[in-house]
């Protein structure tokens, strides 16, 4: 059976149970009818099992009558009383030729179809109640079957490991929640035992290392979520030895593999998993299992934001510097392994979701530890290599292979948005001939059907990124269709808002659409969930659209600070040099690409996770887009700019505040921006730091004070930084930061009270600093 037809019977997998009702036929047959005499019943099934390969050489027929015999010997267990050894003898006998046989179909590479639908087979009649009630050491388990089921439990579990990293799966595959009670009662038996701490490998061990293995499958991660599992999972881990054997190394790679999933990462850190495992690492640092710490380290990784990420930079730099050292060394490798045995994928994963930050991305090409040291051409050459290798694997529709070189590309469409490392990337012409043989290829469509994390796009949308950062052409035509100018109309027609968003903020996405509606008078909306019907390439049509809107909305999350394709529209609209109003849903913290782009313009912050939009929130935003629309009108229509290059914002006539006097009897809980922008004035602050910081409450600035008494240092460097990045032609001076310390220091705490200096009518003229003195 070839690879292709294989990934179509995958692929159009649409009921399993209809499958397995195809597969067995009816498993309910009547033992009687089978076998007359209990008291003989293992040994005539003992017959019937030794008998099958003899009668049938179909592969299919002999794992039928297996696993049929399976289900008749489940079934007859509890007929018989096993008072006599000779019993328990022959059924170990019998489970042992039933294992034989089902794994020697398993084994076979050109069945995949056939042991897919064996897996699920199994699964079903593992969940048997009988099964549970044992795992649970129920009390109505007679005693004498106690170890039968556990004899039978212990061969289902190998059978269902057995292959498990092979077996095709599906999308569909994640929504099944059949399994969850014999799941359920798998950790919790797992649970009893580390609290107890009851050795039972013959068991236990066998427990973990199965969800270790169905965890490791990352598509069917959701089986494992919303049952208790990883609770359980992060309570046992301090509980374990770092240094033990394969317990911990199970116990600590299943939180790391459903932390590579997206809804996992986030049950996990709704129970504090990255302080866990944070802690955890730091209390054994001491450990001699250097698996067991990279595996800590990568689920670290991927549970932490960027703003985290940056917050413990010398454990991240370590973690890159362990993540590139396994890449290559799993490269050098005929089957992409490491010598402790990672797949290629799993530090490869990590890094793309790292990479989402610039300044991981920086540190891993430019100063990553390795041995042999790599430079940061060595470097983007190993990712080129390894994606090259894997496109042609690829090609054959291998899961694994397929996934890494998703993964693979991600990591380089990362690399193409540095303008410093295009040439790299545009120096290597079978790189560019891989690339754009992939953006051509319609078969790449319909690949196979596998979970791809929000951090990631997928293999066509990555390319044609590439392509678009690098100014490649396709087809003959530009990558964005977009070097015409657009004329806009100043008739009747009305200007068009463009809103550019994460999938991820679909619901907070229809309630601004459902606000911006009622002003269809004004203006018109683009929103791409309109223009998906056609065949026509999408981000061709995302491209028109920025290009003939007056206004960009962009709706910012970490959702959106984290998509590379969110990071191209934006990035596309800045070169347009059309206007953009940031709207922020909750603080999605700091974006260093986007930053340096909007930190001067005028935004709209709603908070996040409230059924209702704030309507002085929705009144700001429509005050704000009409006023936009009015300005870009009268503007004449600019010159494209370069990608990163950054335009001189229209906003500024929005939004220019006037260094004035306040009102010195004015409690400081009712001061306007114009009231805060003075009040900095008066310590001769620079008008471009004030807006960096862009406090507009009191509140707000009390609320920064006590981060700056905290650590003034640290917040000067961190601003400096970003400083040099929002005025590229001026440099903070620690003097002029000083100024700026000492305005929000030297205001009140209590916000009631009122201020005055010692000429507060001219201090916005003089630039005088005076003692502030409350009244």
């Amino acid at each position: 059976m070839s690879e292709n037809k294989k990934t179509n019977e995958v692929a159009n997998v649409e009921n399993n149970t209809i499958v397995l009702q195809e597969f067995l036929g009816d498993l309910s047959l009547k033992t009687s009818d089978e076998i007359a005499d209990v008291n003989t019943a293992l040994e005539q099934l003992l017959n019937k099992v030794q008998q099958i390969w003899s009668n049938n050489d179909n592969n299919q027929d002999v794992a039928t009558q297996a696993v049929s015999l399976f289900n008749q010997s489940i079934d007859i267990v509890e007929k018989i009383t096993f008072t006599d050894s000779k019993d328990l003898q022959t059924l170990v006998k019998l489970l042992q030729h039933i294992e034989a046989v089902l794994k020697r179909v398993i084994y076979m590479d050109d069945e995949m179809i056939l042991i897919r639908k064996i897996f699920f087979t199994l699964f079903d009649l593992f969940s048997k109640p009988q099964f549970c009630a044992c795992l649970k050491d129920d009390q109505y388990t007679k005693t004498s079957h106690k170890e039968v089921y556990r004899r039978i439990i212990a061969v289902f579990i190998d059978l269902l490991s057995v292959r498990l990293t092979d077996i095709p799966m599906v999308v569909a595959d994640s929504t099944i929640r059949r399994y969850t009670d014999i799941l359920s009662a798998m950790y919790k038996r797992v649970q009893i035992n580390i609290k107890l701490n009851i050795y039972d490998q013959h068991i236990v061990d066998r427990i973990l290392s199965l969800f270790c293995s169905l965890s490791d499958r990352i598509i069917i991660v959701p089986w494992l979520l919303g049952i208790g599992l990883v609770k359980a999972i992060l309570e046992c881990l301090p509980l374990l030895d770092i240094n033990s054997g394969g317990r911990t190394l199970s116990v600590i790679g299943i939180l790391h593999n459903i932390s590579r999933h997206d809804d996992g990462a986030a049950e996990i850190n709704s129970l504090d998993g990255l302080a866990i495992l944070k802690n955890f690492q730091n209390n054994n640092n001491h450990m001699s299992n250097d698996t067991n710490n990279l595996l800590l380290s990568m689920a670290i990784a991927l549970l932490s934001t960027p703003k985290q990420i940056r917050s413990d930079n010398k454990r991240m730099n370590r973690i890159l510097n362990q993540l590139l050292q396994i890449t290559m060394e799993a490269s050098k490798t005929e089957n992409h392994r490491s010598n402790v045995g990672f797949h290629i994928s799993e530090p490869l994963g990590v890094l793309a979701k790292l990479f989402v930050d610039d300044h991981s991305l920086e540190y891993a090409l430019s100063h990553a530890e390795t041995d042999p040291q790599l430079d940061v051409t060595s470097t983007i050459d190993l990712f080129v290599k390894l994606f090259i290798e894997f496109r042609g694997a690829s090609v054959q529709k291998n899961q694994l292979e397929h996934f890494t070189c998703t993964i693979l590309l991600n990591i380089l469409w990362s690399i193409s948005f540095q303008d410093h490392y295009k040439t790299k990337l545009q120096q290597n012409e079978e790189f560019f001939k891989t690339v754009k043989s992939l953006a051509m290829d319609s078969s790449e469509t319909v690949v196979v059907d596998d979970y791809v994390p929000s951090s990631m796009e997928s293999m066509k949308k990555a390319a044609n990124g590439i392509l678009y950062n690098l100014n490649e052409t396709l087809n003959d035509k530009k990558v964005d269709m977009t070097n015409k100018q657009p004329v806009f109309n100043t008739g009747s027609e009305k200007p068009m808002i463009m809103i550019s968003y994460a999938h991820a903020n679909d619901q907070f996405c229809d309630k601004i659409l459902a606000e911006l509606a009622r002003k269809a008078n004004l203006f018109s909306l683009w929103i791409d969930r309109d223009h998906l019907s056609s065949n026509e390439d999408l981000w061709e049509k995302i491209a028109l659209g920025i290009k003939q809107s007056y206004v960009v909305l962009c709706l910012l999350s970490q959702d959106y600070f984290n998509s590379k394709s969110c990071r191209k529209e934006a990035s596309f609209a800045v070169k347009r040099k059309k206007e953009i109003i940031p709207i922020y849903i909750g603080e999605p913290g700091d974006c260093d690409w986007l930053d340096i782009h909007i930190a001067e313009l005028k935004y709209v912050r709603f908070k996040s996770n409230t059924e209702n939009l704030d309507d002085g929130k929705v009144q700001e935003l429509l005050k704000t887009i009409e006023a936009t629309i009015k300005l870009v009108q009268i503007q004449p229509v600019p010159e494209p700019t370069e990608q990163h290059s950054m335009p001189t914002p229209i906003r500024k006539e929005i939004e220019t505040i006037q260094s004035t006097t306040f009102n010195v009897n004015k409690p400081l809980e009712q001061w306007t921006i114009d009231d805060i922008h003075s009040w900095f004035s008066s310590y001769k602050v620079p008008d471009n730091l004030v807006k960096l910081f862009d406090f507009q409450s009191v509140s707000e600035m009390h609320e920064y004070t006590m981060k700056l008494e905290t650590d003034s240092k640290k917040e000067f460097i961190k601003y400096e930084k970003r400083y040099a990045k929002t005025y590229p032609e001026e440099e903070l001076e620690e003097y002029i930061f000083n100024r700026f310390k000492n305005a929000l220091t030297g205001l009140p705490k209590n916000e009631k009270a009122t201020v005055k200096t010692s000429n507060s009518t001219s201090q916005a003229s003089t630039g005088k600093s005076s003692a502030c003195i409350i009244l």
